[in-house]
């Protein structure tokens, strides 16, 4: 399996360099208590089972919650420090399923995957379908889905 990473530089990754099947090294996520509490205040999503520790400890969790959208934004947000200037525009994000819990102040694994890629012969660029599984801090996949971001051929190289 080929991958890409981050860790390698800031190389560009153009839509020449991408195969289905390849892992793509996305950083973790720390869901820090400031991070969720952020989230919350932004988005005016402030439900008890995310911001309130006391009404937390009362539910079947015992414990604060990350939003299941806040992981979702944070791993899709990430998709430009791997593809950097190449990617040019995020075409869908479907098929997100939910599994289990992500708790505030626990650090979360990305899986990123190349699934297929829709490249016309001769055109400038191609969608690349992608999907995304969250890893929770004890290894459990925690949520599975799938996104297609519209990415570069490599510029021509004048000569």
């Amino acid at each position: 399996m080929t991958h890409a990473s981050p860790a390698t530089g800031s190389r560009t990754l153009w839509l020449e360099d991408i195969k289905p099947g390849m892992r793509l090294d996305l950083p973790d996520i720390d869901c820090t208590a400031a991070l969720v509490a952020g989230y919350a205040e932004l988005l005016d999503a402030k439900h008890p089972i995310h911001v309130d520790a006391e009404f937390a400890k009362t539910t079947r969790f015992g414990r604060l919650l990350a939003h299941g959208p806040l992981i979702i934004a944070k791993s899709l947000g990430m998709l430009g420090e791997i593809f950097h200037e190449s990617l040019v525009v995020m075409l869908d994000v479907g098929e997100w399923r939910f599994y289990g819990p992500i708790f505030v102040d626990t650090r979360v694994r990305i899986e990123c995957f190349v699934v297929d890629i829709n490249a016309p012969k001769g055109g400038s660029s191609g969608a690349v379908r992608l999907e995304i599984r969250i890893m929770a801090e004890n290894g459990d996949l925690a949520q599975r889905g799938t996104a297609s971001v519209l990415i570069q051929r490599a510029p021509k190289k004048s000569s």
